[in-house]
């Protein structure tokens, strides 16, 4: 026991010394700055199937069509019931007596078929050849909605079953060891989706990842492990948080589909939310999970959704907004559609035949192209990486309960805004900063004491704290902290009109679940309803400022469909900027009022500071800007010295001194 102590605690110094500096292998493609872009991969002749109906000339074929249209990076996947095809000799009453592999005797202890392993080194040989990394989710078990499992455990858990974990961790100590002296491997990832593979409580899944992923770095510990599930939650009692799976991951990873995440998938590809969803949801990630974060997949969920041309045009914003927040690559879903196949599930949702950067012809589809654009622009330009962004605001989210939606609202208002804010949970420290943007609470449990005392700490420091309040909120010693007294709450569902002094006849409109009507006392009243209520104050507290917007803007803000593009857009953002401008957020490129505009600024060694400007509509827009400075070099886009000028979907990169 001492002994396997010591061997685990080995692997886990030396993955830890590999995330300080250490390359993982000779082709790291997580390097801070570093972007690339690729795809998932399965071969276009029999998808899913593609190792048992092995075509290395397809194989060979498409790979090079692929790396001549751009792709640096695939994600690629053994399928766990080919690669391990265990049958068994069943006793009487069932259960298994004994294993065979493909009802023969096992070709070698883990039951992994030798000749599955053979084909995939040849794929990894074509990939090599090619330039193009590899990603390898290895417990590939679930994949588009169906279980793909040994047939001895169709009917087992096999998150939580012993005799199915144990055979797991055989075939991926056998599958490592296999290939691990292959270059064109960068990173092993637990599988796809893992977390979609059965019920689990939190524990039992927090073990099978610590096994799982323990028996990859005891057999590799030169390169990293990727998270590769989809949907995590912030809710520390979840699951599957954010938190543990930074834990036992070196590298995390989102799966952004408009239509199977909470908020999304309200309006058109190339429009801001869609185009921002899968920064904001990385970024979340990236700061909760302490780890590097890349979008692993994405797609448009094929034709029947989204035309070839708003495609790419949504993908344009998506890489360029990508690339400016450091999330280090981007990755399609899938490489070629898949339209000649005719079993599950490709026969059952019928979008996952269409799918691919490919046509089945081989001919690029736009997207494809717009991805290979992109990487050439980026690689031409004069500096090999963006300088990371500055941040302003930190938003606190919720860990007692879902802390996504509002976390996703309370980023897209502040990019309406103006500034940039990253991440941070509201049940653990709270990194440093002059400006807190906590988000509405869903239930009365959503924030503990102990996170409400961190909250207005901050503010008695010095700090400028935002409280996005809603019904559900419970805020100890609000009197003292906002100077505001609860009057009464109730379940009744409220709608509230409500203006901004500084604003004046810029009605904003927000419905809540309950309803919570509060009395101004010591607080500075800076916005009312339309009954004289207040409904945004400011206090001093300690040596800071406490705002307070009684109205769950956040929340409402992705309910609606009128937040965040057309001509008129419900101007919620406007109590950030107001926020902003109070917490004194001083930023090289000022914006004016132009919601469908983000900018991120990156201060570069020199003292200049590089400028991207994204505009996330389908129609172009000229953005108001005040600059501290003089307009430097300009790599892409339209810039004066009062505003910028852009197509629709296009970016801006430009340099102020």
């Amino acid at each position: 026991m001492k002994a396997l102590t010591m061997i685990l605690a080995a692997a886990a110094v030396s993955a830890a010394t590999a995330l300080a500096g250490e390359p993982y292998a000779k082709n790291d493609i997580f390097r801070p700055g570093e972007f690339f872009v690729g795809c998932n991969y399965w071969s276009k002749n029999a998808g899913m199937y593609m190792w048992r109906e092995w075509r290395p000339d397809v194989v060979e074929r498409e790979i090079g069509e692929l790396a001549k249209n751009g792709v640096e990076v695939m994600r690629v996947f053994p399928l766990w019931s080919d690669f391990q095809p265990l049958t068994g000799v069943c006793a009487a009453g069932g259960g298994y007596k004994s294993y065979l592999q493909n009802d023969k005797p096992l070709s070698n202890p883990a039951g992994v078929d030798d000749e599955m392993v053979r084909r995939f080194r040849f794929m990894c040989d074509v990939a090599e050849k090619n330039g193009i990394s590899l990603v390898v989710g290895i417990v590939t078990g679930w994949m588009s909605g169906r279980q793909f499992v040994p047939v001895v455990f169709e009917e087992k858990n096999v998150l939580t079953d012993p005799e199915a974990v144990m055979w797991q961790t055989r075939f991926v100590r056998h599958f490592v060891n296999a290939l691990k002296d292959h270059k064109a491997i960068a990173a092993w990832d637990f599988g796809n989706e893992c977390n979609c593979m059965g019920k689990t409580t939190q524990a039992e899944f927090y073990n099978w990842m610590e096994h799982i992923g323990s028996a990859i770095r005891l057999a590799d510990p030169t390169r990293p492990v990727v998270s590769g599930m989809h949907g995590l939650s912030t809710c520390e009692r979840d699951r599957a948080p954010i938190r543990l799976n930074g834990e036992l991951s070196d590298i995390l990873c989102t799966h952004p589909y408009e239509f199977y995440v909470g908020g999304c998938g309200k309006e058109a590809f190339n429009t801001m939310r869609t185009e921002l969803h899968p920064t904001a949801e990385s970024l979340l990630y990236t700061d909760l999970g302490g780890r590097p974060c890349f979008i692993e997949e994405i797609g448009n969920l094929g034709t029947g959704c989204t035309s070839d041309e708003r495609t790419a045009a949504g993908m344009r914003c998506t890489l360029f907004s990508a690339w400016a927040n450091d999330l280090m690559g981007c990755l399609w879903w899938c490489n070629s559609d898949q339209e000649v196949l005719e079993f599950p599930p490709y026969i059952d949702t019928a979008n996952e035949r269409e799918l691919g950067l490919l046509r089945h012809d081989y001919s690029p589809k736009p997207v494809m192209l717009e991805m290979k654009e992109f990487q050439r622009f980026r690689k031409s330009l004069p500096f090999r990486k963006l300088p990371s962004r500055r941040t302003d605001a930190v938003i606190v989210v919720p860990e007692r309960s879902a802390g996504w939606i509002p976390g996703f609202g309370a980023y897209l208002l502040a990019r309406q805004a103006g500034f940039d804010p990253r991440f941070a949970g509201a049940e653990h420290d709270l990194p440093e900063s002059d400006f807190y943007i906590v988000c509405s609470s869903e239930y009365d449990s959503s924030y503990s004491y102990l996170a409400q005392k961190r909250i207005f700490a901050k503010a008695e420091e010095g700090a400028t704290v935002l409280l996005v309040y809603s019904a559900a909120s419970r805020f100890t010693a609000l009197r003292e902290h906002a100077g505001l007294e609860v009057d009464y709450c109730s379940l009744s569902q409220s709608q509230q009109t409500f203006e901004l002094d500084a604003c004046p006849g810029r009605k904003i409109e927000c419905g809540d679940s309950g309803t919570c009507k509060l009395i101004a006392r010591e607080c500075e009243v800076l916005g009312r309803t339309s009954d004289g209520e207040p409904a945004f104050s400011r206090f001093k507290c300690g040596k800071g400022t406490v705002l307070l917007c009684n109205a769950p803007i956040d929340r409402e803000a992705i309910m609606r469909t009128d937040a965040f593009t057309g001509d008129k857009v419900q101007p919620y953002y406007l109590v950030f900027r107001e926020a902003m401008k109070i917490a004194g957020v001083k930023r090289v490129v000022e914006k004016g009022d132009c919601p469908w505009v983000g900018i991120t600024e990156h201060p570069a060694e020199d003292g200049s500071t590089i400028v991207m400007a994204i505009n996330f509509e389908p129609r172009a827009i000229t953005c108001p800007v005040s600059l501290k400075g003089r307009i430097g070099r300009v790599w892409l886009g339209k810039v004066n010295a009062d505003s910028i000028e852009l197509p629709p979907n296009e970016a801006a990169l430009f340099e102020v001194r």
